[in-house]
């Protein structure tokens, strides 16, 4: 099956004047067309803007016109202008369009470039995110194509807190979040590893990792927890939220991938689906900050890679610092597994035996 590519020119408007600025997406793709421009298995596809109603999938009415009237509640992370607030629309229609063309089974996968907003709530700007893209591609498939069971991957170094705020009732929706632990990076300590609220109980999971935790850790922890867990929720499709940030060199957080692992984390949601959905996986390529915009294009390719099974040379465009490990913070990891294993005993079979 074909790979969709869901990228628009238009996306650049989303420049918000710090870390995230518009020649993001034109970065990766120079570098997409230079190597697998010319590969068949891929097609870009343009979006369109998110309507009214897909925004309300998950939005409250009241929220959408202040952000219209650019009257932002996050100024410093998120501030807002007519440039920003149409692109971030665009975002949002790139999300649910790329949910729509793999559920139609046009494409095996879709990947929507520069997406992945994980801090925004159904009534909230934050953390550089305005509407959830990830949020309106669940709740479109729920509500339009009566989908019942949604993977929700979050790679991303930062937790996903706007993500768990909108999903966090829904037992429809198991939220996996591997990060860096909130203690040392936003969205802070006030985030502690929530497991859900109601039904939703058993269906949210934080796994708080060291500062400059590497490959290893984080290939043990998709092994013991993220597998185990896909392969008992039967979801019908995955959705990855990619972890470009999680780079040793990412320019505002201290973890320790490569970009062999991030190949890695990508390559493991690849099989898992292959085995349980039919292959299904739909992809969000938008962390990862350098000034030099060399390191976050290359970490896009490497997830787009992995998810589809090619194999590439990811030659690290930054030497590794002084005494870097791949295996820095395997016990940890294993220590939060474990504990994370222990207190979902009670929802899932695949932990009670552990």
């Amino acid at each position: 099956m074909r790979t969709a590519i869901v990228y628009s020119q238009k996306m650049r408007e989303y420049d918000l004047g710090h870390v995230l600025t518009g020649d993001r997406y034109e970065s990766f793709m120079r570098l997409f067309w230079e190597k697998l421009g010319d590969n068949p298995a891929f097609e870009i596809v343009e979006p369109g803007y998110a309507t009214e109603a897909d925004l309300k999938l998950v939005h409250t009415e009241e929220y959408i016109r202040r952000v219209e009237r650019c009257e932002s509640q996050d100024p410093h992370d998120t501030p807002l202008s007519p440039r920003v607030v149409r692109a971030a629309k665009l975002m949002a229609g790139a999300g649910k369009l790329a949910g729509e063309l793999v559920q139609s089974g046009a494409f095996g996968k879709a990947i929507a470039i520069g997406g992945g907003v994980q801090h925004a709530g159904r009534n909230y700007e934050r953390g550089f995110g305005i509407f959830s893209d990830v949020g309106i591609c669940a709740e479109n498939l729920m509500q339009n194509y009566g989908l019942e069971r949604i993977l929700i991957l979050d790679a991303d170094a930062h937790a996903g807190d706007g993500i768990y705020s909108i999903f966090a009732r829904d037992p429809r929706v198991l939220f996996i979040s591997i990060h860096q632990d909130p203690h040392t990076l936003y969205p802070g300590p006030g985030y502690t590893n929530p497991m859900g609220e109601g039904e939703g109980r058993g269906c949210s999971m934080n796994v708080p990792l060291l500062p400059g935790t590497g490959d290893l850790a984080y290939e043990y922890v998709l092994d013991s927890v993220f597998i185990p867990l896909a392969e008992e929720f039967r979801p019908q499709v995955i959705i990855m939220v990619d972890g470009s940030d999680t780079h040793f060199m990412d320019q505002i957080t201290q973890m320790g991938l490569t970009l062999k692992g991030i190949y890695m984390i990508a390559d493991k949601v690849r099989r898992a689906a292959d085995r349980i959905c039919q292959g299904k996986v739909i992809a969000f390529a938008g962390s990862g900050y350098d000034p030099k915009g060399i390191l976050f294009p290359r970490g896009w390719l490497a997830s787009v890679c992995g998810l589809t099974g090619l194999e590439i040379e990811l030659d690290e465009p930054y030497p590794f610092p002084q005494g870097y490990r791949s295996d820095y913070g395997v016990l940890e990891a294993r220590k939060a597994a474990e504990t994370l294993k222990a207190n979902f005993a009670p929802y899932w079979r695949c932990f009670a035996s552990s």
